[in-house]
């Protein structure tokens, strides 16, 4: 570190402490912030770190020090313990030397770090409403104006491949979707694994533009029966036993509706209710899926419905993307003000 350092102060005296969560994963997540005292005297989890900072540093100055990400990064290759209760030692925070100019010049950078960082919380709080819009306008329009139908009344519902080594005398290699390529309403083709099947089971499993993909198991309640929308991504692709294809009756349903109403929280409920739990993984059926409930407007107010939200996540990807600058302009104003480059 460039100019003169001083180890972390941890000496009680009166002062609005700092608070570092010390156990994983809430250390990696940088959870350090400004205790919140209206009283003298408090008490607080011995799952922190209280760092009392002395009159020669900033409180600001040191907090954005200690949140920066190589900090956290070393204090993680420095945890005691096993398992998931590893801790970092308050000797790591003990041990750290911080470059310390003039008290004006600290105040100087934490006000511009403070700025900076208020434009990214102001970015994100933009975000969560975008987010749960969807699933607000689907209950406050659809809920109790429309017929409840069970999803077998308007589509089919296919279980998928099951993976084992006796595939390996089959004839043809072909591309399959797995747990981990179907998330929230979205895709993940970043790694694509190959299977071989019999032209029968392709001809059966075989995904075309449309169709809807359940997770048929999840570790996490939450997860299971998320829902992804196939639009022809592959030329060629199946799907494994682990995911549940859906493919709708067109005239009666658009695909991208139900999509929509299966990944909001009320759409969701029924898979979470349904779901068995064995040896700590919760699964549902392809009977499951046949039965879960979807209120019903016609088809053109389905896809009215369906432009409207894909214009509110336009709007949300234009926000993601200026967060994403934000944090990239952040991160690298933190990186110059402990450099003395700021």
């Amino acid at each position: 570190m460039c100019g003169p350092t001083r180890p972390a102060d941890l000496h009680p005296h009166l002062r609005r402490p700092i608070l570092a969560a010390k156990i994983t994963p809430c250390w990696e997540n940088g959870k350090i912030g400004e205790a919140s005292l209206t009283h003298p005297i408090g008490v607080g989890s011995t799952e922190f770190h209280v760092i009392r900072h002395g009159k020669s540093i900033d409180r600001r100055y040191l907090l954005h020090f200690l949140r920066r990400p190589e900090i956290r990064t070393a204090g993680q290759l420095r945890m005691t313990g096993s398992g998931g209760q590893r801790r970092v030692p308050a000797s790591f925070i003990k041990e750290l030397r911080i470059p310390l100019p003039p008290l004006d010049e600290q105040r100087r950078i934490a006000a511009i770090l403070d700025q900076a960082d208020a434009i990214r919380t102001k970015r994100r709080q933009q975000l969560n409403p975008l987010g749960e819009l969807p699933g607000s306008l689907f209950w406050s329009n659809f809920s109790a104006n429309y017929p409840i139908v069970r999803l077998e009344e308007v589509g089919t519902v296919q279980g998928g491949l099951q993976i084992s080594r006796a595939r390996a005398a089959n004839p043809i290699e072909v591309p399959y979707l797995r747990v981990a390529n179907v998330q929230r309403s979205n895709l993940d083709l970043s790694e694509i694994k190959l299977l071989r099947a019999t032209d029968r089971e392709i001809t059966r499993t075989r995904l075309i533009a449309g169709d809807l993909l359940f997770v048929e198991g999840h570790a996490s309640q939450f997860e299971v029966g998320r829902v992804s929308l196939w639009n022809g991504e592959l030329r060629e692709c199946v799907h494994q036993n682990h995911l549940i294809r859906f493919r709708a009756s067109r005239r009666r349903l658009e695909p991208r509706f139900a999509e929509i109403w299966f990944n909001t929280q009320r759409g969701a409920t029924h898979f979470r209710r349904a779901a068995r739990t064995t040896s700590g993984l919760h699964t549902i059926s392809a009977t499951t899926v046949k039965s879960a409930p979807l209120p019903l407007p016609p088809i053109e107010i389905q896809r009215a419905f369906v432009e409207r939200v894909e214009h509110i996540n336009a709007q949300r990807s234009r926000v993601e993307a200026a967060l994403a600058c934000d944090d990239e302009l952040f991160a690298s104003l933190q990186s110059r003000a402990f450099k003395g480059e700021l």
